[in-house]
């Protein structure tokens, strides 16, 4: 920690502008004040002595609440044992001072769509519910009062500003600006339940939609050639889109970014065979290693979204399925084949296997098969149904159950009871 010694002046002490690492400005007029400056912007006043060989240190107050002479006064009045030490004051930073620096030291990991949507949710209802109130002010009372409010309008952008605030104040208690007693309130609030929204192809729609987009690549449309690796490799739109042909590798796709980092993507036969074909009918030029596996004009994402829909309308297919879904029927239909969550995890580049979890829907006939191989194992392990008991000689068959030729009657069902024959 960098330390000034200076004669300390309101105005000296309003100059003071944060830096990368937090510094002190040591007053010259009062020996152990010092003014201490952190990264957010924060002034706080520190007083530091020695009583019997032992360091004592004090927190006086914050600048400019408490200004250069009231601190001396406190100081002196320490120093010379003739007042104890006042209350320890808040020197936590403001919520939006503090905001202000998570984002600046957190902005390097985040994508730009990541940052636009972090900026969007802190501008938008972090802080109009927090600002003016210091980190450690903040208490469950007022997260709770704030999750219900936003989540009866949206449940799911709710959730996400909870888990932006949760970090944003465990960075504060991680980087020293509350005390570490202090209890992080966003823990133990449970998040709003969400909506299963997303669905797959069952296998004649796979062939319906499959018989459509042949006709389309057919015709050269490159967002069908898109759609097609989509649904092969359930790959994202976004890593599809920012394919090259260097990117392409005989038995792999390298995505150098996707939405949890650079990963490979194996590919089986048909993936090979298809983009083998594929490559062939584009031009000399759009077959460098350089150029974009499928060239699409303008907004990419909305020209592959515009030929989504007049491909699932001639495919019959739902309004409400997404080109997201494609991906939701690639893992469905891996754990249906018998591959393992683990397995399907990996091919789909997912950081937890609960997310592939939730992706893996399955079909009732899957269901079915599996209901009938628990049945068929159980039953081998129980061994032979039991063969059916004979009548022990203690006890007697009911009057009239048996006739002469052994044929079994009901109970009280006699020759007298039988209709006369005609």
């Amino acid at each position: 920690m960098t330390n000034l010694l200076l004669s300390l002046t309101d105005a000296v002490c309003k100059s003071a502008r944060p830096k990368n690492r937090e510094y002190t400005l040591r007053d010259t007029r009062q020996p152990g004040l010092a003014l201490r400056v952190q990264p957010c912007g924060s002034r706080s006043w520190i007083m530091r002595y020695r009583i019997n060989g032992k360091p004592v240190r004090h927190l006086l107050g914050t600048f400019p609440e408490m200004g250069v002479k009231a601190a001396r006064q406190i100081a002196a009045a320490l120093r010379a044992q003739d007042a104890e030490a006042p209350p320890i004051p808040s020197t936590a930073p403001l919520f939006e001072a503090f905001q202000f620096e998570h984002e600046r030291r957190y902005a390097a990991f985040y994508k730009p769509e990541g940052l636009r949507a972090y900026r969007s949710y802190v501008r938008c209802e972090l802080l109009p519910a927090f600002a003016g109130k210091r980190v450690d002010a903040i208490t469950r009372q007022d997260v709770v009062r704030w999750f219900e409010s936003y989540s009866a309008r949206k449940p799911g952008g709710a959730n996400r500003a909870l888990g932006i605030l949760s970090q944003i104040l465990r960075c504060a208690k991680t980087w020293g600006y509350v005390s570490k007693t202090w209890r992080n309130p966003v823990t133990e609030i449970r998040m709003n339940r969400r909506r299963q929204v997303g669905t797959f192809l069952s296998e004649r729609q796979l062939t319906e939609l499959g018989a459509v987009v042949n006709s389309r690549m057919a015709q050269g449309c490159k967002a069908s050639a898109a759609l097609r690796l989509l649904s092969l490799t359930g790959c994202r739109v976004s890593e599809v889109l920012l394919l090259e042909w260097g990117d392409v590798l005989p038995d792999r796709l390298r995505l150098r970014d996707s939405k949890t980092g650079p990963r490979d993507v194996p590919l089986g036969v048909p993936v090979r065979q298809f983009l083998k074909a594929y490559r062939k009918s584009l031009p000399r030029l759009s077959k460098a290693a350089n150029a974009p596996v499928f060239p699409l004009p303008g907004q990419s994402y909305n020209a592959i979204r515009s030929v989504w829909h007049r491909v699932r309308k001639a495919a019959n297919l739902p309004d409400t399925l997404r080109i997201h879904d494609l991906r939701h029927s690639f893992a469905s239909h891996s754990i249906m084949a018998g591959e393992t969550l683990f397995s399907t995890s990996r091919l789909l580049g997912h950081s937890k296997i609960q997310t592939t979890a939730r992706y893996a829907h399955l079909a009732d006939t899957a269901l079915l098969d599996c209901a009938e191989r628990v049945g068929r194992l159980i039953l081998a392990q129980a061994g032979p149904p039991a063969r059916s008991l004979p009548v022990s000689s203690t006890q007697k068959a009911p009057e009239g159950a048996r006739s002469g030729g052994g044929e079994l009657r009901r109970p009280g069902t006699g020759p007298s009871q039988l209709p006369a024959a005609s």
